[in-house]
């Protein structure tokens, strides 16, 4: 301790007579006595990411557990309300199922017999055991009408077993990025289906790049007949279809609706503007079927009111 006490006060000492000797020189390092130098991380500002117009604006009330508004082009945030926490998503999860069945190439016309099997509780059957459907028959009762046993039917539709389906499902989920998402099962009947609002909109996005989801989350009625015989009618779950947002100035561009007692109402879509700046809104957890819609709409409507687009 001494020696060490005593080769400190050389150096002052030394200092104050000679410039040029270095702590090195007594065996020391400079970072034993200097701070560590502080970095200051720079926020990265994406110059084509949409600007508010007035940065004091506050957004709007919403009573959803949690809501968020995402920029197309550039994926920034622009509204967030609990946006990271997973929650249940019920039948939005129909999208995943759609989209893992559709990258595996199937052919549309193949047809599907539907079993016993496919039978879940909740909500209108739409397709009968023993009947056989077309692929793409089923993607349109599955996204339009959101049929439990549809999906089931789709989820066996590529020739996997229940256990690698799921699996392709979380597989998709992390390769587009839908980073706190996790899937039990195809329909969105369990609550161990899980995904944060954040998450939701990224899958909103991506579903609607595809040719032949868009085009059909886009009908608001659909019939088919099965190859068996039997005539089906669907009618859409989404109630922003025909509704002001979907009309000049603006434009809709689709989505998809959930709901399970443990989730509440949910609801994901994207709309666009008279100048072709495009949103995603979604909303978990909302109270029920008129408050979902009300406050995607609402967000839509705030967003392209508070926000400015460069070109």
């Amino acid at each position: 301790m001494f020696s060490w006490i005593l080769a400190l006060t050389l150096y002052v000492l030394a200092g104050q007579t000679t410039p040029a000797l270095a702590l090195a020189d007594l065996g020391f390092s400079s970072r034993s006595f200097l701070p560590a130098a502080k970095t200051v991380e720079q926020p990265i500002i994406d110059p084509l990411a949409p600007i508010k117009k007035d940065p004091t604006r506050l957004g709007i009330e919403t009573e959803s557990r949690a809501a968020v508004v995402m920029d197309w082009n550039t994926n920034k945030f622009l509204f967030r309300k609990n946006g990271d926490e997973a929650l249940p998503i019920a039948s939005i999860t129909k999208l995943v199922t759609a989209l893992v069945v559709l990258e595996s190439n199937v052919g549309l016309d193949d047809p599907i017999e539907i079993l016993s099997s496919d039978s879940r509780p909740g909500g209108i059957p739409y397709v009968v055991p023993g009947e056989k459907i077309k692929i793409i028959d089923l993607l349109h009762a599955s996204l339009i009408s959101s049929a439990n046993g549809a999906a089931v039917a789709l989820s066996r539709s590529i020739g996997l077993s229940h256990e690698e389906f799921v699996a392709a499902m979380n597989s998709f989920a992390v390769r587009i990025g839908m980073n706190s998402a996790s899937f039990a099962e195809s329909t969105g009947l369990s609550a161990r289906n899980v995904a944060s609002a954040k998450d939701v909109a990224i899958l909103i996005k991506y579903a609607l790049q595809n040719k032949i989801v868009r085009e059909i989350v886009l009908k608001d009625s659909y019939e088919f007949d099965a190859l068996t015989g039997l005539h089906h009618s669907l009618v859409s779950t989404d109630a922003l279809l025909g509704s002001s947002i979907a009309q000049p100035p603006y434009g809709f561009l689709g989505g998809k609706t959930g709901f399970l007692e443990e989730a509440g109402y949910c609801f994901g879509a994207a709309a666009k503007n008279s100048q072709g700046d495009q949103i995603v809104a979604v909303v978990l957890g909302a109270s029920s079927k008129k408050a979902r819609f009300d406050e995607v709409s609402a967000l839509m409507y705030w967003t392209f009111d508070a926000y400015s687009w460069s070109k």
